[in-house]
């Protein structure tokens, strides 16, 4: 059954890259290619066998293949996961069986050691993982969301630090680093001055404080960007978006770890004085010369999931206010705000928000009504109201990310304000 993970035409823009053009391979040096897809995938061809970098989506698998014995007969000798999330690490199956066919060797593949702590970690939370993605990524409920644990090869070869290999005419540097994993390999080629970055470059802003899953690592992520500019390489294939040539190499790495140094010292400094997250959120900014920059679009992460995500790692889970020590139910909470204001009064406010332009604003008042009042009218018209709110800030909205969270949203209240109006 068809997934996410293998249809093509999933919402455009995800990760500054269209979903993928299955035909599409762009020569990034002489043997050196990219395979543009929903997690593209890099060919070094040796003359010995081929080196492939990631594995791409499920679904693509053939055109993967076919795109690939386009380029070269030669034998896949190795497979590099550059880390260990699904659409790079999950489709190697298709590869290993095609060598079987071939009457190839099986290639090896090889990987930082946590991508096995990764795959292990999937497979333990195989229902959590398969629930955000549905909402992450708005998949239809009745097509499967996260690939099940046999997907996932594991490695053959790990290492810790650093790795290196010849091949043919060409010699690979694995670098260990962190930055959206803490699993994440990027490999250099000197012959051909080319990197494959994997998710260290993703054409748009870091995916720093995704809200919905695991930390991530600001000032690492910076690290390995000014790493891999120091190598001073002529040409860069990311893990997701278009290939980088030039000056466009240095420049897209370095004003992104600017921006990241930029946005954790700012946090830093205003942990420093006493400020709690409400504040920080609302005034940390980036600069207009970074945030006009066009390798930090906000069309996958933005800059306040990175700063939500450094103010996470470097504090708790309260907001300052004692009041929200040990709260009570919402539902409670609700209960009494409506029994005192009356439910008509908030919603009759939501509505001149919403006219106002400030729907966020009127999602708060609805939330009361929605949770806390015992009129199911009042409720059904709050609940639409609440989905029309969604559905506003969705339209206006750059972030891949929050977009299917606002969209789903929306249409998840919409649907249980008709089963309010069926039990009324």
């Amino acid at each position: 059954m068809a997934s996410i993970w293998d249809v093509d035409n999933t919402s455009a823009g995800l990760r500054g890259t269209q979903m993928a053009d299955t035909a599409r391979i762009e020569t990034m040096a002489e043997g050196i290619h990219l395979l543009p897809g929903f997690g593209n995938v890099g060919v070094a061809i040796t003359g010995d066998g081929v080196v492939m970098v990631d594995t791409g989506a499920i679904a693509a698998s053939q055109a993967l293949l076919d795109r690939l014995r386009q380029l070269t007969d030669q034998p896949v000798k190795y497979i590099i996961y550059t880390h260990g999330q699904a659409d790079h690490a999950a489709n190697a199956g298709a590869i290993l069986a095609e060598a079987v066919r071939r009457g190839d060797h099986r290639p090896t593949i090889v990987a930082h050691s946590k991508v096995l702590d990764r795959m292990n970690r999937y497979a333990e939370l195989h229902a959590h993982n398969a629930g955000i993605n549905r909402l992450q990524f708005r998949i239809p409920p009745q097509l499967p969301s996260f690939p099940p644990n046999d997907r996932f090869v594991r490695p053959d070869l790990t290492y810790e630090t650093s790795l290196k290999f010849l091949l043919g005419h060409l010699s690979f540097e694995l670098y260990h680093e962190m930055g959206e994993t803490d699993d994440i390999t990027w490999v250099y080629i000197p012959e051909c001055q080319a990197i494959f970055s994997g998710d260290l470059y993703i054409s748009s802003c870091p995916n720093i404080g995704n809200p919905l899953k695991i930390q991530r690592y600001e000032v690492e992520w910076a690290n390995a960007l000014e790493h891999m500019a120091s190598i001073k390489a002529s040409v860069l294939g990311p893990g997701h978006g278009d290939v980088l040539r030039g000056e466009a190499v240095e420049d897209c790495l370095l004003t992104t770890a600017r921006a990241l140094r930029y946005l954790h010292a700012e946090v830093v400094r205003r942990l420093n004085l006493g400020q709690w997250q409400e504040q920080i959120v609302n005034e940390v900014k980036l600069p207009p010369e970074l945030a006009n920059h066009p390798a930090l679009a906000p069309v996958y992460g933005c800059p306040t999931y990175v700063v939500q995500g450094i103010y996470r790692r470097y504090t708790g889970w309260w907001d300052g206010n004692p009041s929200h020590l040990a709260p009570s139910r919402t539902s409670d909470i609700a209960a009494e705000v409506t029994a005192l204001v009356g439910s008509a009064a908030l919603l009759n406010r939501a509505e001149a928000l919403v006219s106002d332009n400030q729907p966020q604003l009127a999602l708060h008042l609805l939330d009361f009504v929605v949770a806390g009042s015992s009129d199911l009218a009042l409720k059904k018209k709050a609940m639409q109201l609440k989905s029309t709110s969604l559905q506003q800030l969705a339209a206006v909205e750059t972030s891949f990310i929050s977009h299917s969270i606002l969209a789903i949203g929306a249409e998840r209240l919409a649907q249980e304000a008709e089963t309010v109006q069926n039990s009324n």
